[in-house]
């Protein structure tokens, strides 16, 4: 029943929206305050709001936001998968170009981002820049009251171009908030880094420095993050697009993005492959050169690969600069410590292993630089104890890997771990392919989001009694996964955690655990049964979604609330909706048992009624 009244409040909420929509497309500013008093409170007023930003004019959006519209807007799930987005109709005033247009804020078929919009036997055209500069200025002087971000906006229209818009923007004195900030400068792997580098790829070659540059001043001079999709970006030979061994582009981005992220060695192999002498000299400039090891293996590089005229160059550069004395004398050293090497000091490990130190001394295993597809870490390094594997420490997607390092965590077949480790961090092994045997320590307490995520040929994980926390997308798509224990005293399991496990066929959930988050167990198509512990209070919604083999389920009498999936313009759908022959065990007068009667789904009860 409640759910029913949900239901029927969010649809006369969306045609609430659809009547003032329409009512701004069709009638005058004084009949929209009319309608708008008429209707009362307009859950989403967001889009009429961009439509008379874009088309209507300043006059409309008094009358809107007199009446309280505003540009908050509710999220909406995308079938068949986790995410969700919100369309951000406070982007109208913009000019809708492909820039625009490879961001993650707007439906591209919705008619408040097109240059047209048909009523009737009408047809509105967007409004001039002018008009559309001056709702700006409004909605700067009432953000508050219209939840508008002038910072946000600023940053979408310089990505775009729009200059008149940008003028107004910044005389209301709008700047980049220190999200977005971060997101620019240190955050590569967010999602609006990688908004940011779809845009700008879509950019000419002026274009694209004179927004960077106008970005850089409002990032208050701080260097852009700098990831391998800036590289793509500007060097594809797919579209024969070879913009950044130009010269000055070459050194423009050097200037302008953060060199120590950089893959020297991959970017003054391009050059040479680009036979560039000119980018090269850009790279001696800014001591890429410095060392006698990187100049050396471009040397070779250019023999190989026959860049004739920078290896002359190269060659050239090395007469000039080398001290051919303390190169051989730094040679020798080194030959000399390798034959008398201890494989495990604190050197020899350090060729193996990156790690942090924490401040209390403990280390965390940032990254694996082995050979080997068997790997035993450490228990210690030096004094330190190794207590945590970090974010994407064996991960072939973790930023800044060769493709043969790539390729060896691919490989990696087994991993042992010390009994000293406590967690296991985000996409520490995510993508680990031929990943069969990990041994989790008895004192890990949490398992990181998307720790173990496709790792496909992993077949069985020992969970420790001191677990406490497994984190979302876990052990997404473990295909080889079966039978999962739980610990009693596990207390969350993320969303998606065992979603597109193929193989798993039982999970007993214990009374620990208050929440089993939304898609927990989704799409894993072997699983027969499922035993819901005491304790736990509420099921999300497709939580068992895809799970076509269930036989049966145990809901406890703990359990106080499911949600059911809906959909904009589809049924609401039960918890156990793709499972035709499960059969629910549930405790008389329950709530589970009121919940299968309402759903049509088969129970039985321990009392056999």
């Amino acid at each position: 029943m409640k759910e029913e009244i949900v239901d029927n409040e969010r649809a006369a909420q969306q045609k609430k929206s659809a009547v003032l929509e329409q009512a701004v497309l069709t009638r005058s500013p004084e009949e929209v305050s009319r309608v708008y008093e008429k209707l009362g409170y307009v859950e989403n007023s967001a889009r009429a709001l961009g439509l008379a930003c874009r088309f209507r004019g300043l006059e409309y959006v008094r009358a809107l936001v007199g009446g309280g519209a505003n540009f908050t807007n509710r999220q909406y799930y995308i079938e068949g998968s986790s995410y969700t987005y919100t369309i951000h109709y406070w982007l109208t005033p913009l000019e809708m170009n492909n820039i625009l247009r490879c961001t993650h804020l707007m439906d591209k078929w919705d008619g408040c981002f097109t240059n047209t919009v048909i009523v009737g036997d009408r047809k509105l055209n967007v409004l001039p820049i002018e008009q559309r500069a001056e709702i700006v200025k409004y909605l700067c002087e009432n953000c508050e009251q219209v939840c508008f971000d002038a910072g946000e906006l600023l940053y979408y229209a310089i990505m775009s171009g729009c200059k008149r818009i940008i003028s107004v923007l910044k005389e209301s004195g709008a700047k980049f908030s220190e999200q977005r900030i971060t997101a620019l400068t240190e955050k590569g792997r967010s999602t609006a880094w990688q908004e940011f580098c779809n845009m700008s790829d879509s950019l000419g070659d002026g274009e694209y420095m004179d927004v960077i540059r106008s970005i850089f001043e409002e990032n208050g001079g701080r260097r852009f993050h700098y990831t391998e999709a800036v590289y793509l970006g500007n060097y594809n030979e797919y579209r024969e697009q070879f913009r950044l061994y130009k010269p000055e582009f070459f050194r423009f981005i050097l200037e302008h993005f953060n060199q120590k992220q950089m893959n020297k060695s991959k970017i003054m192999k391009g050059a040479v492959d680009q036979n560039s002498v000119a980018c090269l000299e850009i790279c001696a400039e800014n001591g890429w050169l410095d060392a006698p090891r990187k100049r050396d293996e471009m040397i070779r590089y250019a023999s190989e690969n026959g860049g004739t005229e920078c290896q002359a160059w190269l060659l050239e550069f090395k007469n000039r600069t080398a001290d051919f004395a303390a190169e051989r004398e730094r040679a020798e050293k080194k030959m000399m410590r390798e034959l008398n090497a201890d494989p495990n000091s604190v050197t020899e490990l350090k060729k193996i292993w990156g790690y942090e130190k924490r401040e209390d001394g403990t280390l965390v295993i940032t990254r694996y630089k082995g050979n080997n597809t068997e790997v035993e870490v450490p228990e210690k390094i030096g004094n330190g104890i190794v207590t945590e594997i970090g974010g994407w420490a064996f991960s072939p997607g973790a930023p800044r890997l060769r493709e043969a390092q790539s390729d060896l965590r691919r490989s990696i077949t087994r991993i042992t771990l010390p009994e000293t480790v406590r967690v296991i961090g985000d996409g520490a092994f995510y993508a680990c392919q031929a990943l069969v045997q990990i041994n989790i320590p008895d004192g890990v307490t949490e398992i990181g989001m998307r720790a173990f995520g496709n790792c496909e040929q992993l077949c069985a994980v020992n969970l420790p009694a001191g677990l406490t926390k497994i984190s979302e997308e876990a052990f997404w798509d473990c295909e080889s996964l079966r039978g999962v224990d739980l610990p009693e005293g596990i207390t969350e399991i993320g969303t998606c955690a065992f979603a597109r496990c193929r193989s798993l066929d039982r999970v007993t959930i214990p009374h620990s655990v208050k929440v089993i988050r939304r898609e927990a167990f989704c799409n894993c198509f072997a699983l027969e049964r499922i035993v819901i512990s005491e304790g736990v209070c509420e099921i999300r919604q497709r939580a068992f979604s895809g799970c076509v083999g269930l036989k049966t389920a145990v809901l406890p009498r703990s359990v106080q609330k499911i949600q059911n999936y809906t959909n904009i313009g589809q049924a609401p759908k039960a918890i156990f909706c793709d499972s035709a022959d499960v059969v629910v065990t549930v405790e008389p007068k329950s709530y589970a048992e009121k919940y299968c009667k309402r759903n049509n789904i088969q129970y039985v009860n321990p009392a056999g009624q």
